[in-house]
């Protein structure tokens, strides 16, 4: 079989090519062909490829903002009863922020509350302060704080027990938190003297500018909702560390309804815009779980256990956790001095308490 002429003129042609090539873009061009650079070095100069690394490490953009995820209650309002619930559970179930040491608070079953102990985000232990709203006669979570190294403060007006001391760093006060200062008569367990936070922390001695209030922990059956409306607002847990609370948002047996969704989507969005974050939330489906009518087969519940963390006060890991020297309580001294104006309040408390119970209904 005899081959084409062509062939054999086709090597000599591949090889002239080659050495063309080579010649054309050896040394300091065939660099410049590397890095996509048209032209010689004549034309356009020599350009390293440190030069080109320089010019790739120009100040970052500036951040884009922080912008809500929950939208305005113009907008909800435009959507449907089936959209606006299935934004408010994925919203509430989908965390935020990240906290790397979660422990468990007072019993593992209900009635314990997580605390997040990463280090940008944990409280300074031996000076550290909690104020824990709804007991209900179990105080697992608020000794276990207690042992952590932080003085807690417990309110709850239904127990119809008198202002005490536990533990000599646990304090108990019957009254509740509410969005004004005022006392209500509830039908079973009779008047409850209720006040504000930032009415709690005058009477403590517990402004901002006296002593630094690291955490809320809040479980107070439908309460919650203007009283941390509120106290967002007046800026009475600006200088809170970790914010956790449980939402109630119906009490009905089914579906809440578009308002109540829209409501609690209200005060979510008012927690996320004073820079706390969703860490962790735990959906109570022992007591409020409800097969849904308006998305058939899900289900879902009525009560979440919300942990969030304050971004705004984030720890430095590299130093020391520090306070000013008047926001700080952790020498003995100063805990003694603490301890002494705390007992006062209660005194004045069991006043209080005694006039009040004069109108408690009998049990």
């Amino acid at each position: 079989m005899r081959k084409p002429k062509c062939l054999f003129l086709l090597l000599p042609c591949l090889a002239i090519g080659s050495f063309i090539l080579y010649t054309r873009y050896s040394g300091q061009n065939w660099t410049e062909l590397n890095i996509g650079i048209r032209g010689s070095a004549k034309e356009c100069g020599s350009i390293s490829r440190q030069e080109i690394r320089a010019n790739r490490t120009e100040a970052p953009p500036p951040p884009l903002p922080d912008v809500n995820p929950i939208p305005s209650d113009e907008v909800l309002d435009q959507m449907s009863h089936k959209e606006v619930q299935d934004f408010y559970h994925r919203y509430i179930n989908s965390p935020q922020a990240t906290c790397s040491s979660v422990i468990r608070m007072g019993k593992v079953t209900d009635g314990g509350w997580e605390l997040c102990d990463d280090p940008l985000y944990k409280p300074i232990k031996g000076d550290c302060l909690v104020y824990s709203y709804g007991i209900n006669f179990d105080f697992s979570y608020d000794q276990d704080m207690v042992s952590y190294g932080c003085d807690v403060h417990a309110f709850d007006p239904s127990m119809k027990t008198a202002p005490n001391v536990y533990q000599g760093n646990l304090y108990f006060h019957a009254t509740g938190v509410a969005a004004k200062n005022g006392t209500v008569n509830n039908p079973t367990t009779g008047w409850w003297q209720l006040y504000t936070i930032a009415e709690h922390r005058k009477q403590h001695h517990h402004l901002p500018n006296q002593r630094q209030l690291d955490i809320v922990k809040m479980d107070v059956e439908g309460y919650e909702h203007e009283s941390l409306m509120l106290a967002l607002d007046d800026g009475s847990l600006d200088d809170v560390r970790q914010l956790a609370f449980e939402t109630h948002v119906t009490w009905s047996a089914t579906d809440p309804s578009k308002e109540e969704y829209i409501k609690y989507l209200g005060l979510l969005r008012n927690v996320y815009d004073h820079g706390f974050r969703i860490y962790l939330t735990h959906r109570n489906y022992v007591w409020s779980a409800f097969e849904s009518v308006i998305n058939k087969g899900r289900k879902f519940t009525k009560c979440h256990e919300i942990h969030t963390v304050n971004i705004k006060l984030k720890n430095t890991p590299s130093q020391p956790q520090t306070r000013p020297e008047s926001l700080s309580f952790a020498s003995e001294a100063q805990k003694q001095k603490e301890h002494q104006l705390q007992m006062k309040v209660i005194e004045s408390e069991l006043v209080e308490y005694k006039n009040l119970g004069l109108r408690y209904s009998p049990r």
